[in-house]
């Protein structure tokens, strides 16, 4: 199965940092349309938009609705910090709810079972995975092992330190019970997807692998002084992540987009080949 996981796009109307999200945002999705239209999923793991206002998910709204994607591919939406939930969920009517309203759900697909994560404690930019949504977790994963299906979690906050002061302050509060959650379901839980940090990242947690693309708007410099108010960014390639999930394997390139036209290519012979 091929899986692009997207994150951190911050639809806004203003610039950030002095980027442009909107045209940076329009930029990945053509390269996805021209080089991974054959994808089986797209998902935006959060912070859809920069400030959560009617005006940005409009903006979303007429992108996505534009692209070619739409007619076979609906990405999958996720919020983030940056996002409204209430405001997210009134302007996409289709939106996945579980019963106590978080934004969060499961899909069935040809790799195993998807699991959406809501992490998103409001007003805050810190992450929160509350008992409440543990108990709704615990019970998707229970599902999940009884049906010897294998889980992939997609979540906006790093459910792990990534040893990145400005990062780990605002990761997920909930951390440590999550992470025990994590631990009694290694055996199900193949990888673990999340945005969030703006750097490319991989690792494991409690066992389980996990990667994480940069934005594709203003991509962060990770920086391991300890100093909490120190953020690093610049002129740094965005990029997205094309992902092969297979039975006993789990393959993730990232995909530098605006850099594709430096790209030079040699086609080689078959003599040269051999």
């Amino acid at each position: 199965m091929k899986l692009v996981h997207i994150s951190d796009i911050h639809i806004s109307a203003e610039p950030i940092l002095g980027l442009d999200s909107v045209a940076n945002f329009r930029k990945c999705l053509a390269y996805v349309e021209a080089h991974d239209h054959d994808a089986d999923r797209v998902v935006i793991t959060g912070d859809l938009t920069h400030f959560g206002l009617e005006e940005n998910y409009l903006e979303l709204k007429a992108i996505l609705d534009g692209s070619s994607l739409k007619d076979r591919l609906e990405p999958r939406l996720m919020i983030g910090n940056h996002d409204n939930r209430e405001m997210f969920a009134s302007m996409f009517a289709d939106t996945c709810r579980d019963g106590a309203g978080f934004v969060q759900w499961t899909e069935q697909t040809p790799a195993g079972l998807f699991v959406y994560m809501d992490t998103v404690d409001q007003g805050k930019h810190s992450g929160r995975y509350c008992a409440q949504r543990m108990d709704w977790l615990r019970a998707v994963l229970d599902k999940a092992r009884s049906d010897g299906q294998r889980a992939y979690l997609f979540m906006h906050h790093n459910p792990v330190r990534v040893h990145v002061a400005n990062a780990d302050i605002i990761g997920i509060v909930d951390e440590r019970a999550l992470q025990a959650l994590l631990a009694e379901y290694r055996d199900t839980v193949a990888h673990l997807f999340f945005g969030h940090c703006h750097y490319t990242l991989s690792g494991s947690v409690c066992g389980i692998p996990y990667s994480a693309p940069r934005s594709t708007n203003h991509t962060c410099w990770p920086e391991f002084s300890g100093e909490i108010n120190r953020m690093g960014y610049g002129d740094l390639a965005p990029n997205y992540n094309v992902c092969f999930l297979n039975e006993n394997s789990t393959v993730v390139h990232s995909i530098d987009f605006l850099e594709a036209d430096e790209v030079k290519w040699k086609i080689y012979t078959d003599l040269e080949l051999h």
